[in-house]
C-alpha cells in the first residue's frame, strides 16, 4: 500500500490548532520515519529493502539524520512535558503522529533518556496528566504579563532557566512567548521597540540560589537594585531590573 498525500492531509485536518503549530516542519520525514519503523517493528514485519537509489547532490546542511522513540508517555500532557525539558537541554526533540511518542534525533537517543529520568518526577507526570484543560500548556491559572525589549527572551533563560513553550511573531521584531520558569508560565510580549502600550512590571521569582541566580542576571547586562540580603521573614533576596525596566526580585526561602 502507498501512502498518498491525502493520508497526511487527513491527518493533520484531524490535528487541534495547538498540535498544529507545535509540528517542527524540519522533523516530518525523519519522525514519519521513524513512526513508520516502530509500528513495523511493533507488527514484527520485514520492509522490502528501498530501490537502488539515485545519485544526488548533498544536502546543504549534510546528511539528515533518524529519529528514534525516545519514551512513550500515557498522555499528550505528559509527552509534551518530557519534550520541553529535552529542548531546554539542548536536544532537539518532537511528538509522534499520535502525540504519545517523544522523537529524538537517534545520536542523542542515549542522553535524551538520561536527562527523562533523572528529571522527570512521578509527580511531575501526574501533574501534567491531570493539568487543567481550560488553561494553555495545562499549568499556570495567573501567569505574569510582562513586557520588555527582545532581550528579555534571552534573559529569563539565562538567569532563571525559562523553557520556551511557544513563540508567535506578529509584526516586524515583535514576539509573543510563553516560557516556563519552574511551576510557572510567564508570557513575553517583546519587540524593538516595544509595543506603544508597554510598561514595566514588578516580578517575584523563587530560585534555589539567589547569589548566583542574581550574578547571571548581571551578567546578562540587568541593572542593580538591591544585592542578596538575609531578610527578617526567613527570605534571601537580591533585586535587579532588565533593560526595559522590569524590576525582577529574587529570592529563596530559608526555613527555619
Amino acid at each position: 500500500m502507498k501512502v498518498s498525500v491525502e493520508d497526511f492531509r487527513r491527518q493533520y485536518a484531524g490535528l487541534s490548532d495547538e498540535a498544529l503549530l507545535d509540528v517542527d516542519r524540519q522533523d516530518l520525514v525523519q519522525m514519519a520515519r521513524a513512526c513508520y519503523d516502530e509500528e513495523l517493528a511493533r507488527r514484527k514485519l520485514q520492509a522490502a529493502p528501498p530501490a537502488p537509489a539515485v545519485a544526488q547532490a548533498p544536502e546543504p546542511h549534510g546528511e539528515t539524520e533518524e529519529f528514534a522513540v525516545a519514551e512513550t508517555y500515557e498522555s499528550q500532557e505528559e509527552a509534551r512535558l518530557a519534550r520541553e525539558l529535552l529542548r531546554g537541554a539542548g536536544i532537539r526533540a518532537g511528538l509522534g503522529a499520535g502525540g504519545l511518542a517523544v522523537l529524538v534525533p537517534v545520536s542523542t537517543r542515549e542522553d535524551a533518556r538520561e536527562v527523562l529520568n533523572a528529571q522527570l518526577s512521578d509527580e511531575a507526570l501526574a501533574e501534567a496528566a491531570t493539568g487543567a484543560s481550560y488553561v494553555r500548556h495545562g499549568v499556570g491559572t495567573v501567569r505574569p504579563y510582562l513586557y520588555g525589549n527582545v532581550d528579555l527572551i534571552e534573559f529569563v533563560e539565562q538567569v532563571f532557566g525559562a523553557v520556551e513553550l511557544e513563540r508567535f511573531a506578529f509584526g516586524l521584531n515583535c514576539l509573543h512567548v510563553e516560557a516556563a520558569i519552574g511551576d510557572s508560565v510567564v508570557v513575553l510580549e517583546v519587540g524593538d521597540p516595544p509595543p506603544a502600550i508597554a510598561a514595566p512590571a514588578s516580578i517575584y521569582v523563587y530560585v534555589p540560589d539567589v547569589d548566583a541566580a542574581y550574578g547571571r542576571a548581571l551578567e546578562a547586562g540587568a541593572e542593580e537594585i538591591a544585592p542578596p540580603e538575609d531578610k527578617l521573614y526567613d527570605e534571601r533576596v537580591a533585586g535587579v531590573k532588565d533593560s526595559f525596566g522590569n524590576t525582577w526580585w529574587i529570592a529563596t526561602y530559608q526555613a527555619r
